[in-house]
């Protein structure tokens, strides 16, 4: 193998254990590679999305019903809000669902149940106290999830200043797709909507206005259309507003409150995830790697390799 040959297997190896553009310590919660989707191509302004195109997206499910989105950060984490736990707090009540478009599944569809993980514990944030700030929540699966082309976990950052003034990030869930809809008129199929994301002062002052005093807080963010037609609604909540960068996908928010829904100058507000990174990143790792997972030896196995590999090049 030629210089050229070994420089582009030492990249994707560091690339593929987070050790590239993006550094060692954002990747280092994640099962090992993240971000990734196969496909490559209503939310308010949304279409119906397509079966792995989204493959990190959950269901979180009190009972047998949807109540709010959720993200698949490992093959035992996910991450949603903590608002979505308003009406129980007990694991036993919950499941969450993934790899399927539909909350509503037909009973035949032994894939989608198969794809149903229990939930052994609901980790708030401790400063939430049911208003919007500290808005977010970890849940720990009673079992493992099997990763698959429609299934895969998302990627998260420490910062989300790379993705200051993107207009082309996503958010998807079952929520409603106007904002008078009746609850039983939501979509059971999973909606997607490209949307921008909207500096922090302009949120502001869009928020704080007069009868009218919101303020948008340090630990969120601010996503959508100034006219209103792109945005997150009702029954979004807990999901995730996602950005791309080199190829891999980052979940940077979690659809938390707004006023309405699709309103001008009154964007969709987001949990700003990498403010809680170091949150998330010390229970997780608390929790130790999940048995039998051959993707956590990956950067074990590259710091072995690393000097021979750096000889090669």
């Amino acid at each position: 193998m030629g210089a050229p040959g070994r420089r582009l297997l030492l990249g994707l190896l560091l690339s593929r254990v987070g050790l590239g553009a993006v550094g060692s310590a954002e990747l280092s919660v994640l099962s090992t590679p993240c971000g990734h989707r196969g496909m490559e191509s209503r939310v308010v302004g949304g279409k119906d999305s397509a079966r792995g195109r989204w493959p990190w997206q959950g269901s979180l499910r009190l009972r047998k019903n949807h109540v709010c989105g959720a993200t698949l950060l490992s093959h035992r984490w996910v991450l949603t809000a903590a608002h979505c736990f308003d009406r129980s707090n007990d694991p036993r009540e919950w499941n969450v669902q993934f790899g399927e478009l539909s909350v509503r599944p037909p009973v035949w569809n032994l894939r989608a149940f198969q794809n149903r993980y229990a939930v052994k514990k609901i980790l708030l944030n401790p400063h939430f106290r049911g208003s919007f700030t500290y808005d977010i929540a970890l849940v720990k699966l009673a079992t493992s999830v099997s990763y698959s082309y429609h299934i895969q976990p998302i990627c998260l950052l420490n910062s989300s200043f790379q993705f200051q003034n993107r207009m082309d990030c996503w958010v998807t869930g079952w929520g409603e797709t106007q904002e008078s809809q009746a609850v039983t008129k939501r979509p059971h199929r999973l909606q997607e909507v490209q949307v921008s994301i909207i500096n922090t002062s302009a949120c502001q002052n869009m928020y704080h206005q007069p009868n009218f005093l919101d303020d948008i807080k340090e630990d969120m963010l601010c996503a959508g259309s100034e006219d209103g037609s792109r945005d997150a609604c009702r029954g979004d909540s807990g999901g995730p507003l996602v950005c791309n960068a080199d190829g891999l996908w980052f979940q940077i928010g979690i659809v938390s409150w707004g006023v309405g829904c699709g309103r001008p100058n009154r964007p969709g507000v987001y949990t700003n995830v990498s403010v809680y990174f170091r949150w998330i990143q010390r229970l997780v790792l608390k929790s130790g790697w999940p048995q039998g997972d051959p993707c956590q030896l990956l950067p074990v196995l590259l710091l072995l390799w690393a000097p021979s590999l750096l000889q090669l090049v």
